[in-house]
């Protein structure tokens, strides 16, 4: 079998340019590809923006690079063109697109007429409504409902996702949580700072992540993150009011190695978000020992297994993160837990499978 992860980010996460920012999606893709490879499946990519002297660990096809092309014009020309003419370079059986964007249409049409099999990965719970899907652009919506419509398959991150996309669509949709790289070492010391992950965009909510390390002065906090092409004035506000918090640090984007090494010695993270999909950093955290204190709860885990915190406001957020930087055996404890349950659960060689069995299931679906 031949796959193509289509994630035109997804360069941004293997260059070691701080400047090269990256989201959760490109998490996910990176190890999407990994997890298939390690299956047996030739994986190849589909990204854009791939600057000269930048090696991805699998083939990849450039679509086009963003400064070039006529403002008005660059859509069609280098954009789309440039688009299908990577999907058709990769020649593969089966195209994944992971998160709302037009590139999930543009994909679904290409593997339509070419008889190929395009599955959609669902990215965040608002992912199935046409009003919340958290796009910009009627252009743009229109063409991601249409891909939507026409994927042969969606793969969801949790049963609320999946409940959606069953309401919503009629193609087969299958629940494989999100995965991640088993760390090589959990956190032995855990008290460094407390980190909050993400692109500086208003549903991540970070200025209460501004609030909370204002009302632990005691402790440290880091920010690591920066902003996102369609919220460039939200990001500046955050960054504004983060000036004056002595214990707050803003690091703005890094590499992934750099995020990682952060998180190996990070005493808890936090997430503020307003809503979720299943967070890459949830993940990440739990692999390297970090409990998570959380608004968001996925599928039960953090409260059910143990793995954190769940709070209903910053106050209940404030006193968790008190209390738990106070009891380092009992953050201990809720590490141990996450690093056994994501090995158990969320790892290469248990979801890498489950991956191939479903395109394989939609490859004999069409070909029938």
């Amino acid at each position: 079998m031949k796959v193509c992860v289509v994630s035109l980010s997804l360069a941004s996460y293997f260059d070691p340019d701080p400047r090269a920012a990256y989201s959760g999606a490109e998490v996910q893709a990176a190890f999407l590809a990994g997890a298939l490879a390690a299956s047996g499946v030739e994986v190849s990519l589909v990204v854009a923006n791939l600057r000269d002297g930048l090696t991805l660990p699998f083939p990849a096809h450039n679509a086009f690079h963003r400064d070039v092309g006529l403002p008005g014009l660059r859509f069609f020309h280098p954009r789309l063109s440039g688009i299908l003419g990577a999907l058709e370079a990769a020649d593969a059986d089966v195209y994944h697109q992971h998160c709302a964007g037009m590139i999930t249409g543009v994909t679904a049409m290409f593997c339509r007429r070419r008889h190929r099999v395009f599955v959609y990965g669902a990215g965040s719970d608002t992912d199935f409504s046409w009003r919340s899907v958290r796009m910009h652009g009627l252009r743009d919506r229109a063409l991601y409902w249409a891909g939507l419509r026409l994927a042969h398959g969606v793969v969801a991150q949790n049963s609320g996702q999946e409940t959606a996309a069953r309401r919503t669509l009629r193609c087969p949709v299958r629940t494989i949580a999100t995965g991640v790289p088993r760390a090589h070492a959990a956190n032995q010391v855990g008290d460094g700072p407390v980190l909050w992950m993400g692109g500086l965009r208003a549903v991540k909510r970070p200025e209460l992540f501004i609030e909370l390390a204002r009302r632990t002065p005691a402790a440290r906090f880091c920010l690591v993150g920066g902003p996102i092409g369609t919220e460039p004035g939200f990001a500046r506000g955050v960054t504004g009011s983060a000036t004056g918090v002595p214990n707050l640090e803003l690091t703005g984007w890094l590499p992934h190695p750099e995020t990682l090494r952060l998180l190996r010695g990070a005493a808890l993270l936090v997430n503020t978000s307003r809503v979720e999909g299943f967070p890459n950093a949830y993940l990440e955290a739990w692999s390297h020992g970090v409990p998570v204190v959380s608004f968001n709860d996925v599928d039960g885990l953090i409260a059910g297994e143990g793995l954190g915190v769940v709070c209903d406001d910053i106050d209940g957020m404030a006193r968790a993160v008190g209390a738990l930087l106070g009891e380092p055996e009992r953050r201990r404890a809720m590490g141990a837990r996450a690093r056994a349950l994501v090995e158990s659960r969320f790892s290469e060689g248990v979801l890498g499978p489950r991956y191939v069995a479903f395109f394989e299931e939609l490859i004999r679906a069409r070909s029938r």
